[in-house]
């Protein structure tokens, strides 16, 4: 990388080209640019590795998902760093693909707050086209702008997640999802939008660059999922009951997109394609009781808080964590479940009685939806 000669006197940005510099003061009245230190770099303040390691610990299983993300977003944070590291081109957009509730927003999120990064979660099932009343690109753009405090430079550099990015693409919604998919490609692709001063309360219209933000698009995908399900079944024959071959989680492929008339346009944008799988009982079991986000631990620590005690069999933890693998809602079914275990105790500790709380295995407790 270039040597850093000139940097933003109260920002971590650098330039090693004067013209670069000049241009980025125009574009940003009242900063300030000096000369940097000869031997002055944008030296970080995280690796791929030392992200990768924050995720492990309250992320379990997903490791190809984790790394990916760690390494993605260091550079889109070099990147911002670094204003004319023109060697350190901007991340193209990676998709995640994996059921409800295997971690693909957390996984994002976590990184983003690990190192301090704007981020943007948009439902895009939600999404209308532009010219229809209802959540469009524009009004993204605006909520963009007002996350980041009207921060011009924090808004271009962050990082959005859209989710549920494969109800666009379902056959029965090839119209609507068309269109919508378009606005989002020429908003992913790089472009300027101009955000009217109503819509973010403030005194001016302000210009919002998307080119220099990260774009991570997330969704299931489940009809792919079944149909190549349904195709291996029945290709196999009397072989369907071979154990090794049902536990085998179905992979979708850049080609399966396409075959599913996924716009080429996006799918040629695509850095790459990182599958999530369901996790299993015993993947359940450590985010339970090994994970730094254990929701188990969040029930317990509320009770707690209030000077009572909490003892929980580990035959209950096991329960819940079958109770997940068996739910289609995958993490999230863990605070269903925990949330009917502790009600009692959550509604009794606050009294003034210091009480001693057992939860106990009931197989009742599980039997419900």
């Amino acid at each position: 990388m270039s040597k850093a000669q000139f940097r933003v006197t109260d920002k971590p940005v650098y330039f090693s080209d004067a013209l670069e510099a000049q241009e980025y003061a125009k574009k940003n009245p009242g900063c300030t640019i000096t000369r940097a230190e000869a031997s002055e770099y944008p030296l970080m303040d995280h690796t791929p590795q030392s992200i990768l390691q924050h995720l492990d610990k309250s992320i379990i299983a997903q490791s190809d998902a984790k790394k990916e993300i760690a390494l993605t977003l260091y550079y889109h944070t070099l990147k911002s760093k670094y204003q004319n590291a023109n060697q350190i081109q901007s991340s193209a957009p990676i998709m995640l693909i994996g059921p409800t509730g295997s971690g693909k927003t957390f996984i994002v999120q976590e990184a983003c707050a690990y190192l301090g990064v704007l981020f943007i979660h948009v439902d895009t099932s939600s999404m209308v086209s532009e010219g229809i009343v209802g959540y469009n690109t524009s009004k993204l753009a605006a909520d963009i702008v007002k996350k980041a405090n009207l921060d011009i430079q924090k808004a271009e550099q962050c990082v959005v997640f859209f989710d549920e990015m494969d109800k666009l693409f379902h056959p029965d919604n090839d119209e609507y999802g068309s269109e919508v998919s378009h606005q989002l490609l020429r908003f992913i692709e790089g472009t300027t939008v101009n955000i009217p001063k109503q819509d973010i309360g403030g005194e001016k219209e302000l210009k919002l660059d998307t080119y220099k933000m990260q774009f991570i698009l997330g969704g299931a995908f489940q009809w792919i999922v079944d149909k190549k399900e349904s195709k291996t079944s029945k290709n196999m024959g009397f072989l369907q009951d071979d154990s090794t071959v049902i536990n085998k989680q179905t992979e979708i492929t850049l080609e399966n997109l396409y075959e599913e008339d996924v716009p080429k346009e996006l799918l040629g944008r695509m850095h790459t394609i990182v599958n999530l799988y369901s996790l299993t009982e015993e993947d359940y079991y450590k985010i339970l009781t090994q994970s730094d986000k254990s929701p188990l631990q969040e029930f317990i620590n509320k009770v707690e808080f209030h000077g009572d005690s909490v003892i929980v069999d580990n035959e209950v933890i096991h329960a819940v964590a079958k109770y997940a693998a068996d739910s289609d809602l995958g993490v999230r079914s863990l605070r269903q479940i925990l949330k009917k275990l502790f009600s009692d105790a959550l509604f009794l500790a606050p009294g003034a009685e210091h009480k001693i709380h057992h939860i106990k295995y009931n197989e009742e407790d599980y039997l419900w939806n």
